[in-house]
């Protein structure tokens, strides 16, 4: 009896350690300095499982968080997809130094990452976004371990500025379906049709008025079970503008011209709790949390 309940004990515990969420961020080849911020914010937020996937040469980038963060060098990943390969090694990198083939990119090291350390249970952000929550105190409870998560803004357009991944064999069936003809804005979507494993970080509150716009419900599904609002790219822009890369001028109060809920119809409330200054947007009257923002701009001081 003693040993049945020792083993119990330790399976549940094996349970709880399984279920926590590790935070996983890609620095590839360029680096990015807002990246920092990024880190700083999550330290705040008390995040104990942050990881940086990168280069060798990259990693003195990173010397101040040697003690608080887990550095992966990626030098000898082997990205043994075939197709992969020759579609992207001789793809044309002169726009940015590779951004659109480093989009793409980064899934398969993350996938190697998590096979190789046998890791489960991913939040990966993009580098410009900010999230407000600590992810083990709050969505964590909500995620369906069958299923990937990542916020749409149409029928057909994902943005992967935060995604939740499971476990890496979920995330193969993923990535056996990619195509490497578009850019990874225009994949998850069909992935989703393709697989049914993918799901909806929610973009929106849900409406139960609105019953006969289905892309309506389709950005908004899953807002029930969250009860956050995730940032695909359109509040950030919104509220910080677009990359100066893009357009050097002042762009606070950009309207994002393929999402189908304009933002610029509803006001917005930074509150402080618990230290952590945090956005809401009003919807009738009523504040809703804001679970992350896109920070397009990168200008990511000022979103802190």
């Amino acid at each position: 009896m003693k040993y049945i309940l020792v083993k119990l004990i330790y399976i549940l515990s094996s349970i709880l350690i399984m279920r926590d969420i590790n935070i996983v961020l890609t620095c590839l080849q360029n680096f990015q300095e807002y990246i920092i911020t990024n880190i700083d914010q999550l330290l705040k937020l008390q995040h104990k499982n942050i990881y940086i996937l990168t280069n060798s040469f990259l990693v003195d980038k990173f010397k101040d968080y040697l003690t608080k963060i887990n550095i992966i060098i990626i030098d000898d990943y082997n990205l043994s997809n075939e197709i992969f390969d020759k579609q992207y090694k001789n793809k044309n990198n002169s726009f940015r130094n590779g951004f659109w083939t480093l989009t793409s990119t980064r899934f398969f090291y993350i996938y190697e990452f998590m096979k190789i350390h046998n890791i489960e249970n991913v939040i990966h952000l993009e580098n410009d976004v900010l999230i407000y929550y600590n992810c083990d105190e709050t969505i964590k409870s909500c995620l369906d371990n069958n299923y990937l998560y990542i916020p749409f803004d149409t029928f057909s357009r994902n943005i992967a500025s935060i995604i939740y991944i499971p476990k890496h064999e979920l995330f193969k069936k993923v990535l056996d379906n990619y195509d490497y003809t578009q850019n990874d804005m225009y994949n998850f979507a069909n992935i989703q049709k393709k697989t049914g494993v993918i799901q909806n970080f929610p973009i929106f509150i849900k409406n139960n008025n609105i019953i006969d716009n289905e892309e309506y419900n389709f950005v908004t599904y899953n807002f029930d079970k969250f009860n956050y609002i995730f940032d695909a790219a359109a509040i950030g822009q919104y509220l910080g503008g677009i990359d100066p890369k893009n357009d050097s001028r002042n762009t606070v109060g950009f309207i994002n011209e393929t999402c189908i809920i304009k933002f610029n119809n509803y006001n917005f409330e930074w509150i402080i709790i618990n230290e952590i200054k945090r956005p809401f947007i009003i919807i009738n009257d009523i504040k809703y949390p804001i679970f992350n923002l896109h920070i397009h701009s990168k200008n990511l001081q000022k979103f802190i």
